[in-house]
């Protein structure tokens, strides 16, 4: 019997005996027929499905297709399918939150002003997997990568790849936007585009020099909206949307269903079908970076809306009606091309907030709809389209209940929008007479939500002083959850003329008690802040109207900072007769990186059963554990096995003596939020995530968290005796005699080091042990964690790492945890385990760079010499006091400065966080940050211009250094005179002090920061191993070293090349693995390269004594043929040299820089622009002055992060670190760097003491970022001294957007216009 009602209209097939439900299947299909067997009750029946239903997709990924079904879970990722398939691991991940950039790729995607389909960079992190049927990807293996205008190529040749984890998702976002384009681009739209990808490596500059080089500034299309095609469909009379005769259809997967509605009758019945049910309505998934209960895996049923073509209309014919489903990409494209028609000049103010919405990819995944949805469901949400919309006054069209309704966007948020879908906006002209201004205050310049964002549209008569002629428009975003409108100041302002300043006034007083920011949220900017940030911009938009009729000096408020297009210059030595050495030449591994042919961790090929392993955390930031209960985890589908610290057969403990013990699992108690408890095994990735929650952790004894250096010194939270005191002289006794005498107190903070790969580990057990690759800065120490954890002998380890995804400090010995977690699991399952620690995990269970504070005494004579300083150093160290560098303060503490007499008090405080840990320049960075504050106070206590100050004390050759090092080679006055000289800096100071008297609004600021910088070589020992092959003579080469973007294999390869004569293309430097370079002590410090140059160099040298009587005896022979001979006789080729110095003093020598910054600054907001940056850098005798200048833009670059953007939250109740993904926590992009980058290496200035005559530059240039803080900080200073506020404050780092705002002291009473 055939039933044909059998299949539900949800596509659910029902039993017609019992009713159990089932997911229907493909199978014995005859004439629209298919039969089935309830695996209820066994009855056998028939049904017809009149709808297309499918198990699988169809994906071309770089021109071949692939069938895709329920092997991968509905909730899948393109990325995922992406590298767990291996059809391209040069794919990567960090975030999984659209925020990195590392996993972008090109997604033909339909684009509805041509109607075509065209190039878009995407999140393959964030977009479905099962939303890709019928796409056409590309991924970097599937670009040109040799020809002369690949752009991986290009890139490699730009120096734009430095640790390389980043830069295939660099060359994507480019390959995909010039492929959009016809590759008929700007400049500027190349740099725009630079938002999508974060680089902690190279600065950035490197990176935008690659894009614009293809920029064709004479070749460019104007977009018009005659460009939009406004076709109209002969059947149905309604707009042509592309598609006429695509079938809805439903993919059955075993833990999900995706419906695939083609239009809006069908969309508006799958919904009705299944009310009260738990579907999601999918496009882009770019609402899953922000909310990750939006996670696709929260849902059983998804509702693809990408196939829904009447959704993409655009409908310019009367009033403008654009459909739910173009993207904000796409919105933009559209306003853009209607911006210049009449009435439509708001359009303009649109395009400017859309396109400072996300990333450039994510505005090519994410809709205009699905951004008010996330606001309609989260109102706290800080939606910039949704103020944008509010403002213009947009309408909405919306199905209700399957009705069409058309509603202001003002009833949008109250409106119960369950099983409702969004399906078009309309847009109304507006008249000239209308002011409309959309604003925009965020952490960062790119790619950041907003703070507080803004809206204002006034129907304003210019003629009656400027009367505001009907009831305005004030929309503010990001004051409170039930904030929109200023309504009484809306009301205030009707019929009132902006041009008279008791209106000002009076409407400020308003909007004063109007706006109450909510500060319930901890991880938001300060209700204050979030207040003078919305009455600012009020101001501005004031002023802004008024034009000419404000007083001039009043102007510079009316509108906000303007970024030019970026340069950059560098200059240096190099010397040709010595090449390859001091040849400037790209990384040798940077096209491989580049192509996507590099090879990382995560990129290795499992082994066969493979397993993963996943840490429970906690959740408690300070208690005891009562117990742990992993029993619903066991029973979970998938989970092998759970370890507690009693698992542990060796000891529990991953730090050898005589450092204090660091436990892999807690035992009894956790001292902080996200505290390894345990480890779970299992089958596979997704199940392993799935059961850390269901591990049950009682806890008693709950204490509040100790959280600030503030709280730790008041609770007598102090590790004891972790470093002595320092005195030279006698600094008190010199203080009290002092002429002038000053105080105060400095910090900075925390610093997450972002490397682009987290924490990693594989482990496969071996016959004889155990084979590793781990995320590792240091595999001597990683091996000897492994071994303690299993109680084996080091031997039973063998180690191996090829290259670091970025690494800054992270990876010395913060994984060690994580490897020792790996090894447990291996061991205990008797598998291969696979622990990678998630983006967000990475954040808050690793330690970070150590917060500082000083407090600070200084004697001064009265002409301004420097007599005493007593400081009092504090750092945080976390739960264990370790590799605090507190013991090495005098690293950086005097800086560039000579004083007779010091007293230095270090104390480590103990805080309930993690382990802090080194991270580039660890000591150096805050305590030069400190001395330079230091300076800048005393500058302004005695009433003298800073640089004069800092010039006045800088030390002279010959001089001691409080640690008795005569400073024979100093030459910091030289550098210090040259770059003031070459930067025209007087001239500017002038010119400075000009702007700044004719602005009130915007203010410049000047800095420059001297910087002495100790490089230390005492126990930087290393192994290196050069071996030359008898048969032709290629050369391989291991060293103690590990590649990390700093160029290390590519300046021994030069080494070994100009040594023994012979071309670097035949010389390879191999993995570093604990058998070849046994006993190397960590990469790190900035002396790894040359100290490995160094060994490489004298394993060189001693095969050339070797090989010299045979090349004796064959004059003019080949390479190739002597080395031959050698091995014919028996020569041995091979040879390994230890290094280990050992230096006269604490350094080996002193690098020198100096560094000028200037600033441009909003005062209103708090906003900055770094105009220009001239670093004069003594790197000595540069080996390889590319890859120098690159490492000195990054750590510059990385720098600015630390001093102005990267702040750290937490909990104060919980312990739990607030900010832990890339959606609060904010590194530098592209636009957040100088706008002109000049870096010059000194000239004709080898260094008689170092390895080649060169110096390390990899953390020094750091230290001189400050400079920037501080250029900002005079600018403030102009501000106050307008305003009678002239006194020294300190700002402390990082100095926010929001703490420079508070840290200027304005106030309304300060808002005039004449």
């Amino acid at each position: 019997m055939e039933e044909n009602n059998a299949l539900h209209s949800s596509k659910m097939l029902s039993c017609p005996v019992c009713a159990a439900l089932h997911i229907p299947q493909e199978g014995n299909l005859k004439n629209g027929v298919f039969t089935g067997t309830c695996q209820s009750c066994g009855h056998f029946f028939k049904f017809r499905c009149n709808s297309s239903t499918k198990s699988s997709i169809t994906i071309t990924v770089n021109g071949k297709l692939y069938n895709v079904g329920s092997e991968y879970a509905g909730s899948s990722s393109l990325n995922t399918f992406l590298r767990d398939s291996r059809i391209s691991m040069g794919t990567k991940y960090m975030c999984k939150e659209g925020g990195c950039g590392t996993c972008l790729v090109q997604a033909q995607l339909y684009e509805p002003i041509t109607m075509e389909s065209k190039s878009y960079a995407v999140n393959s992190c964030l977009v479905p997997l099962f939303s890709c049927d019928g796409w056409e990807i590309t991924t970097i293996e599937g670009i040109d990568s040799t020809s002369d205008k690949a752009i991986p190529k290009r890139l490699a040749q730009y120096n734009g790849s430095q640790c390389g984890f980043c830069s295939p998702g660099q060359v994507m976002n480019m390959h995909a936007l010039l492929d959009f384009h016809g590759g008929g681009v700007t400049k500027q739209m190349m740099e725009d585009a630079t938002d999508a990808v974060i680089c902690r490596c190279t600065g950035f500059r490197s990176i935008l020099d690659t894009m614009k080089s293809y920029a064709e500034e004479n070749n460019q299309h104007v977009p018009d909206i005659e460009d939009i095609r406004t076709k109209h469909c002969d059947r149905t009379g309604q707009i042509c949307t592309g598609s006429c005769h695509r079938q809805s259809s439903l993919l059955a997967l075993k833990d999900a269903q995706w419906f695939r509605p083609t239009t809006v009758d069908d969309l508006i019945k799958t919904i009705q079908d299944n009310k009260g049910k738990n579907y999601k309505m999918v496009f882009g998934n770019t609402g899953y970076g922000v909310y990750k209960e939006l996670d696709p895996l929260n849902y059983s049923i998804l509702i693809d809306l990408r196939g829904v073509t009447e959704l993409y209309g655009i409908d310019f014919d009367s009033t403008i009606v654009l459909g739910s489903n173009l993207s904000l990409t796409q919105l933009y494209d559209v306003l853009y091309r209607g911006a210049g028609e009449p009435l439509y000049g708001h359009f303009k103010e649109m395009c400017k907030i859309i396109s400072d919405v996300a990333t450039t990819s994510v505005r090519n995944l994410a809709s205009w709809a699905g951004n008010l949805m996330l606001k309609h469901k989260h109102p706290e949400f800080q939606s910039d389209i949704y103020t944008m919309l509010e403002t213009v006054g947009a309408q909405l069209e919306i199905a209700v209940n399957g009705e069409s309704k058309i509603i202001p966007i003002s009833q949008f948020l109250s409106l119960d929008m369950t099983d409702n879908i969004i399906i078009a906006m309309i847009l109304n002209s507006i008249p000239d007479s209308h002011h409309v201004r959309i604003y925009k205050v965020n952490k960062r310049n790119q790619s950041a939500h907003s703070d507080v964002n803004a809206g204002l549209n006034f129907n304003i008569d210019v003629d009656q002083n400027f009367l505001v002629k009907s009831k305005p428009t004030i929309v503010f975003g990001g004051i409170s959850k039930t904030f929109v409108h200023a309504t009484k100041t809306e009301e205030y302002l009707t019929g009132k003329a902006l041009g008279d300043q008791n209106t000002l006034k009076g409407a400020l007083s308003v909007l004063t008690q109007e706006v109450v920011p909510d500060d319930s949220d901890p991880v938001l900017t300060s209700a204050i802040f979030r207040k003078n940030v919305a009455l600012g911009l009020f101001y501005r938009f004031v002023l802004d109207i008024l034009g000419n009729k404000a007083g001039s000096v009043f102007r510079s408020g009316s509108v906000p900072l303007t970024r030019p297009l970026s340069s950059g210059k560098q200059s240096y030595d190099t010397i040709p007769i010595e090449w390859p050495l001091t040849q400037p030449m790209t990384k040798v591994e940077a096209i491989n990186q580049a192509s996507g042919r590099a090879v990382y961790i995560n990129d290795i090929a499992g082994q066969p059963g493979e397993c993963y392993a996943e840490f429970v955390l906690s959740t408690e930031a300070n208690a005891k554990i009562q117990s742990i209960d992993p029993s619903e985890a066991l029973k979970m589908p998938g989970v092998l096995k759970f370890i507690a610290a009693k698992d542990i057969p060796g000891v529990n403990n991953v730090a050898p003596a005589p450092a204090p013990a660091e436990e892999v699992l807690a035992v009894d108690k956790v001292e902080y939020f996200s505290q390894p408890i345990g480890i779970i095994v299992a089958e596979n990735s997704t199940a392993a995530n799935a059961a850390v929650s269901k591990v049950k952790v009682t806890y008693t004894d709950q204490q509040p968290p100790i959280l600030t250096m503030e709280d730790a010194i008041q609770k007598k939270s102090i590790f004891p005796k972790v470093a002595d005191e320092l005195k030279v002289g006698d600094a008190e006794g010199a203080i009290a005699k002092s002429a002038v005498k000053v105080s105060g107190r400095i910090q900075c903070g925390n610093q997450y080091h972002m490397a682009m790969e987290t924490q990693i580990t594989i482990c496969n057990p071996t016959e004889d042990g155990f084979e590793v690759f781990s995320s590792t800065q240091w595999v001597d120490r990683c091996q000897k964690s492994i071994a303690m954890v299993l109680g084996i002998p080091d031997s039973c380890i063998s180690l191996s790492v090829r290259r670091l995804g970025g690494a800054y400090g992270s990876k010395i010995s913060r994984n060690f945890v994580v490897a020792a977690g790996c090894a447990l699991a291996s061991n205990a399952v008797k598998r291969p385990v696979r622990l990678s620690l998630d983006f967000h995990v990475n954040m808050k269970m690793v330690g970070k760079r150590f917060p500082w504070m000083a407090d600070y005494t200084v004697g001064l004579s009265s002409d301004g010499l420097l007599e005493g300083i007593k400081i009092t150093y504090y750092t945080d160290c976390g739960i264990n006091p370790t590799e605090n560098s507190l013991a090495g303060v005098s690293i950086g503490m005097d800086n560039a400065y000579f004083c007779p007499n010091w007293h230095v008090i270090p104390i480590a405080l103990k805080t309930n966080k993690a382990m802090n840990t080194a991270c580039r320049s660890p000591g150096s960075c805050p305590t030069i940050f400190i001395m330079e504050s230091i300076m800048e106070h005393c500058a302004k206590i005695l009433g003298k211009d800073p640089t004069d100050f800092k010039v006045q004390n800088l030390y002279k050759k010959g001089q001691l250094t409080p640690v008795k090092m005569p400073l024979t080679y100093c030459n910091i006055r030289e550098l210090t005179s040259q770059l003031i000289q070459s930067t025209d800096y007087e001239n500017r100071k002038q010119m400075v002090a000009s702007f700044n008297q004719a602005n009130r609004w915007k203010k410049k600021g000047l800095s420059v920061v001297p910087m002495k910088f100790g490089i230390g070589w005492t126990g930087g020992n290393y192994t290196a191993l050069v071996a030359i092959h008898g048969f032709d003579g290629s050369v391989s080469i291991s060293h103690g070293g590990i590649e990390s973007g700093q160029g290390i294999n590519t300046k021994v390869i030069q080494v070994c090349a100009s040594t023994l004569g012979i071309p670097m293309d035949v010389i390879k430097v191999k993995p570093t693995d604990s058998l070849s370079t046994a006993n190397s002590t960590t990469t790190g410090g900035s002396i790894t390269s040359e100290l490995c140059s160094n060994a490489v160099l004298q394993c060189c040298q001693a095969l050339n004594k070797r090989i010299a009587p045979v090349k004796q005896k064959m004059p003019g022979k080949p390479w190739k043929d002597i080395i031959f001979q050698c091995f014919s006789e028996n020569i041995d080729l091979s040879e390994r040299y230890w290094e280990a110095p050992n230096t006269q003093y604490t350094f080996a020598y002193n690098s020198y820089g100096v560094t000028l910054t200037e600033v441009t600054l909003d005062l209103l907001t708090g906003q900055h622009c770094i105009d220009r940056v001239d670093m004069l850098f003594d790197c000595g005798e540069s080996m390889n002055p590319e890859i120098d200048i690159g490492q000195c833009e990054g750590a510059f670059v990385m720098g600015l992060g630390y001093f102005l953007h990267e702040e750290i939250k937490y909990d104060q109740n919980t312990g739990e670190q607030l900010t832990d993904g890339t959606w609060e926590y904010k590194v530098p992009l592209a636009k957040d760097i100088p706008v002109d980058f000049r870096i010059n290496l000194l000239k004709n200035a080898p260094n008689p003491i170092g390895i080649l005559r060169a110096k390390a530059c990899g953390e020094p240039p750091l230290c001189m970022s400050c400079s920037a803080l501080f250029a900002i900080k005079h600018a403030i200073e102009a501000f106050r001294k307008d305003i009678g506020k002239d006194t020294y404050f300190a700002l402390d780092a990082p100095a926010t957007v929001e703490r420079v705002q508070l840290a200027c002291s304005s106030d309304t009473a300060q808002f005039v216009i004449e």
